[in-house]
């Protein structure tokens, strides 16, 4: 473990807060992934065939996948910035912030789960195959979304200094 850092307690509790909401969004998409596997991969006739039941587990699929995105990056990213006193600028210097420590492997793999993630969010009837291909691709990545929340947590105890009774375990 390396030396760690005194924090603002403030906004470690919102930062532990915010951690709570990922774990809980992290155990929803890896319950959707076990849902939806029998899907993957998906062609676009089926996506445009699928019988209620599977519609649904897609549908729950493409809201958690995003969801937890969005925490990532919009919330638990910049409160972690914030638990370092680190002056918080544009996404991109979010992102690079995030490389740098590790958290995320690169600024580009993170590109690409945010382009996948709003390719299937739109809902255009004439681009079925496009969302269909970007479905499946967000299917195979989105364990790495909890790979990221689980670099998030050890990073905050090993070089921040929260207690690790505070940051629950990231399911698998």
């Amino acid at each position: 473990m390396t030396e760690s850092r005194k924090y603002d307690t403030e906004i470690a509790a919102l930062f532990v807060q915010g951690f709570g909401e990922a774990v809980r969004a992290a155990r929803n998409v890896l319950v959707s992934i076990r849902r939806t596997t029998h899907l993957f991969p998906l062609a676009s006739n089926t996506l445009e065939n699928l019988d209620d039941e599977s519609l649904e587990r897609l549908d729950a699929f493409r809201v958690r996948y995003a969801h937890l995105q969005d925490l990532l990056a919009n919330k638990l990213f910049r409160s972690l910035l914030h638990l370092e006193e680190e002056k918080i600028g544009s996404m991109l210097d979010v992102l690079n912030a995030m490389e740098k420590r590790g958290i995320i492997v690169s600024f580009e793999d993170w590109k690409t789960l945010r382009e996948l993630r709003n390719t299937f969010m739109r809902d255009y009837p004439d681009q079925v195959e496009l969302r269909a291909e970007a479905l499946t691709q967000a299917h195979k990545k989105a364990n790495e979304l909890c790979s990221v929340l689980k670099r998030i947590r050890e990073f905050s105890i090993d070089r921040i200094g929260i207690p690790s009774q505070n940051l629950p375990e990231i399911p698998e």
